[in-house]
């Protein structure tokens, strides 16, 4: 079975009540930007990065284990 990407992340978004929409609205991009970042296609860039992780309030020190998908 193929491994859940961002799993971590998608677990913060689902607790915190979140959506791909409601983030894109936050970052200013469309839907299509945020999906192909989240399915792995594009990289997130730092300004995404600090967006997103201020919005789920996120604790900084931890957002490589949240953003990168190793």
């Amino acid at each position: 079975m193929a491994r859940r990407r961002f799993a971590k992340l998608k677990v913060a978004m689902y607790e915190a009540e979140v959506t791909q929409a409601d983030i894109a609205k936050r970052i200013g991009a469309g839907i299509t930007y945020v999906s192909r970042r989240m399915n792995g296609r594009e990289p997130f860039n730092t300004d995404d990065i600090r967006q997103i992780g201020e919005m789920l309030h996120l604790d900084r020190a931890q957002w490589l284990d949240y953003f990168m998908d190793a």
